[in-house]
This record gives C-alpha cells, sequence and structure tokens, in this order.
C-alpha cells in the first residue's frame, strides 16, 4: 500500500511513520533494535504524543504557511492514497 499526505499534526505524523514501519515489514521491536533506542519511544511517536518539540514544530509550520508531506514507497506499486488526514483534518 502506497500512501502520502500532509502532515499537521503529531498523530498524523504518527500514523505516517506506523504504516511506513508496517510496509516494510518491521514489528516495533525490529525497529528499536535497528535504531538502538526502546520500544516506549516507538510507541510513542507512533501514537501521535505531542511532546513539546513537535508541539513547537507544528506550531511554527501553522504560523508560517509551511506545509509537510510524507509518502511511503509502495514495493507493489499500488495506486496512492491519503493517511496522514483525514477529509476536512
Amino acid at each position: 500500500m502506497t500512501a502520502r499526505g500532509e502532515v499537521r499534526s503529531a498523530e498524523a505524523l504518527g500514523r505516517m511513520l506506523q504504516q511506513g514501519r508496517l510496509v516494510s515489514g518491521l514489528t516495533q521491536r525490529d525497529l528499536t533494535e535497528r535504531l538502538e533506542t526502546n520500544q516506549k519511544y516507538i510507541w510513542a511517536l507512533e501514537s501521535g504524543k505531542n511532546t513539546i518539540i513537535l508541539e513547537r514544530i507544528f506550531a511554527i509550520m501553522r504560523e508560517t504557511g509551511v506545509r509537510m508531506y510524507m509518502e511511503i514507497d509502495d514495493p507493489l506499486d499500488e495506486p496512492l492514497h491519503d493517511i496522514a488526514e483525514e477529509p476536512n483534518g
């Protein structure tokens, strides 16, 4: 499944990161081992836990009109669909 979308919140960022991990066939444990971090950190990111740093980044983006887009590569080259933001989000 290929997905792309505008990322306007920590929750949307988390969804994209989680989908990227799943498309890559990795568990949270696999990813923690590759990144030499802990599973709680990966879980927090994927859950959209709003840290002060992310809160400030998204606030700056809103105030300055900056947009962030992410795309997950599809190994099967299927059609794209948007998962980062729900309609009217």
